[in-house]
């Protein structure tokens, strides 16, 4: 419960909290500086927030993090480390490396076939 708790405290932080603080910051800046300056119109709380989102969506900025943060959320949530495969290839014998690889390309062979059915069907 703990682990649950503090994980959902996370994803308010990232999602709400700093959203909300830096859109704040952009409508209080827009209207101190620009506003009088330029002769824009002053925007609101909720425009500065959009306009925070917008500036992040097109530039690929913090709220990158969220997604990975959220991946290594998921990796510590599920126990593994986030070198697990890493780790588990320099632990294999080359029979064993060999054998993997040979399982994961039927595995995608097998999944790329029916997409490939999938779609014929349509």
């Amino acid at each position: 419960m703990k682990k649950t708790l503090r994980i959902f405290s996370v994803f308010i932080l990232w999602g709400a909290c700093l959203p909300s603080l830096f859109g704040l910051g952009i409508s209080a800046l827009w209207n101190a500086i620009l506003a009088p300056a330029c002769g824009v119109a002053a925007i609101s709380f909720i425009q500065g927030v959009g306009l925070f989102l917008l500036g992040q969506l097109l530039s690929g900025g913090i709220l990158l993090g969220i997604f990975l943060l959220g991946a290594m959320i998921h990796g510590a949530v599920h126990g593994k480390h986030p070198h697990h495969l890493h780790n588990q290839w320099h632990n294999m014998s080359a029979e064993q490396r060999k054998q993997m690889i040979k399982d994961r390309m039927n595995r995608f062979k097998a999944e790329f076939i029916q997409e490939q059915d999938g779609s014929a069907t349509n």
